[in-house]
């Protein structure tokens, strides 16, 4: 792991110890999703919250202004809901991946959380396909969804599909925020 990417992980680290959302950004939040969207987004952890809007406004900033791609900025992470996660709980996720890449693909094939120690990377590998499952019945379009499912997939080298285009912009943005 290289000097540049600690330092991200350790403000990544801080962030998510300290951040909470804006007015601004409840109510851009509430601009883009329906009332249902809004009350599962309502309820992630306030970092969460935070780093959602991140992405929605880093994404708005860059003149992005598809609908889906926006309501799936707000909502990629809601899977976490389904089993919300510690601090530390962050941190053994982050140092597994730093570590033991391989590992953590391993330790998060399980596809209902656990207790103990592997829990932590099962809620990482699975959140996408759990929150895609909670937005759906949000009420969120089928591209969307998509967009939420796939957050965290591998994309070809060169994205030709709509959908792929989307998620390459999601995910570059995810990955700064």
């Amino acid at each position: 792991m290289t000097v540049a990417r600690i330092t991200y992980r350790l403000y990544q680290f801080w962030q998510a110890v300290t951040a909470r959302p804006t007015a601004a950004d409840l109510d851009q939040a509430r601009q883009t999703l329906n009332p249902a969207q809004m009350a599962l987004f309502g309820r992630l952890q306030a970092s969460e919250q935070a780093h959602a809007a991140n992405v929605l406004g880093r994404l708005a900033a860059q003149g992005e202004t598809q609908p889906d791609l926006l309501a799936a900025a707000l909502l990629h992470d809601v899977g976490k809901l389904r089993a919300p996660l510690h601090l530390w709980e962050r941190v053994i996720i982050v140092l597994g991946q730093a570590f033991f890449p391989a590992r953590v693909k391993q330790w998060g094939a399980a596809e209902q959380p656990q207790a103990g120690w592997r829990r932590a990377f099962i809620v990482a590998r699975q959140h996408p396909a759990w929150g895609a499952d909670l937005a759906r019945e949000a009420g969120v379009s089928p591209l969307a969804e998509a967009l939420i499912r796939r957050h965290q997939d591998l994309l070809p080298a060169a994205p030709t599909s709509l959908e792929d285009r989307l998620l390459a912009r999601l995910q570059a943005v995810d990955d700064e925020s």
